[in-house]
């Protein structure tokens, strides 16, 4: 692999952008390049970026224009363009696209959130860790507040109460006392990536908000009312975008019923049939959320205020960059068959 510089949070942190330091290339040059989602949501090869310098970007296919590949490196090509088509580089997505790629990903520690990332979205994990923590602490346990919070008690327990309710959590879950430290490290980062879905989903909804009021600007323009194709267009990506982002909500609030439910009936079986589901749905959600981040993005930095733009640019920027790749964002039901079989039986 080359040598893997220092990623920012940035990166690290973002749905769209992927530094190519984090995958094993066997070509030096690239490993300071990334993998971003452009407002088409192509996957394109950052090779540099700055205020004065711009962006430069390439196709994966172009890459031989810049770079010199032959039999030991032309793999680099075929895993670039593979990774380039990922509909997410999300942290939590990018572990189970790899491993499903049969790229190793246990020594890669930028696959994880920052700890800045993280604290941001604590206030989203508290959702999912009071069930938790009613279950082993009761509802009265007013000073434990997260997972942090529980293994503080275990390492050093206070009172014999809180040891005795760790050994009652360990036996409904069918595992040793010991192993209760793995396993609220398990749940935190399974349940984690639901708190940075969350979060990123509720970053769109002011851009999401500004965006509909200037999709029905356009569309009620009096010179823009004539031209059909762009009405239909508008009304096509108005109907696909609010759907999207009401299925990324409802499965996120699934998840929350369902770690509900499961705290009534804890066991080790139940945890891991849930994070087998979520860890299922972690590539749809992240590549609905990425979409719809760049989507967003791209408009508020092309437009940043309400009297930016003529509505006629506006139009001509929806069909050239806002409308284009919108087909590729994968429908995540609510009612699907995967998580509705899997609620029933954690439930029965």
């Amino acid at each position: 692999m080359a040598d893997s510089p220092v990623t920012s949070d940035p990166d690290k942190d973002s749905l769209h952008i992927l530094p190519l330091a984090v995958v094993p290339l066997q070509t030096p040059g690239l490993a300071k390049a990334k993998l971003i989602k452009n407002s088409r949501l192509e996957g394109m090869v950052e090779l540099f970026s700055g205020k004065e310098t711009g962006s430069g970007q390439v196709l994966p296919d172009e890459l031989e224009r810049v770079f010199h590949f032959d039999d030991d490196n032309r793999s680099d090509l075929d895993l670039i363009r593979t990774l380039g088509e990922l509909p997410s580089f999300d942290v939590y997505s990018l572990r189970v696209e790899l491993r499903r790629l049969g790229i190793p990903v246990d020594d890669f520690e930028h696959l994880r959130l920052s700890d800045d990332k993280t604290s941001q979205v604590a206030a989203y994990m508290n959702v999912f860790t009071r069930p938790l923590v009613q279950s082993v602490y009761g509802s009265d346990k007013g000073d434990v507040q997260s997972l942090d919070d529980i293994l503080k008690l275990f390492a050093d327990p206070d009172v014999e109460t809180a040891r005795r309710n760790l050994m009652t959590l360990a036996k409904s879950l069918g595992i040793g006392l010991a192993s209760i430290p793995s396993f609220l490290a398990d749940y935190g980062d399974v349940y984690l990536s639901l708190a940075y879905y969350q979060y990123c989903l509720d970053q769109n909804k002011p851009k999401m908000q500004e965006f509909e009021s200037a999709l029905a600007e356009i569309r009620a323009d009096r010179q823009l009312k004539a031209n059909g194709n762009l009405q239909r267009m508008c009304k096509v990506l108005e109907k696909k975008l609010n759907l999207t982002n009401e299925e990324v909500s409802n499965i996120l609030e699934m998840f929350r019923a369902r770690t509900e439910d499961m705290w009534e009936n804890p066991s080790g079986v139940n945890f891991r049939e849930m994070q087998e589901m979520i860890t299922g749905y972690q590539s749809r959600i992240g590549g609905a959320l990425c979409a719809l981040t760049v989507k967003m993005n791209a408009w508020a930095a092309k437009f940043p205020s309400r009297s930016s733009g003529t509505p006629s640019r506006r139009a001509d920027f929806v069909l050239s960059d806002i409308l284009p790749g919108i087909e590729m964002i994968e429908e995540i039901k609510y009612s699907d068959r995967g998580l509705a079989s899997g609620a029933k039986r954690m439930a029965s």
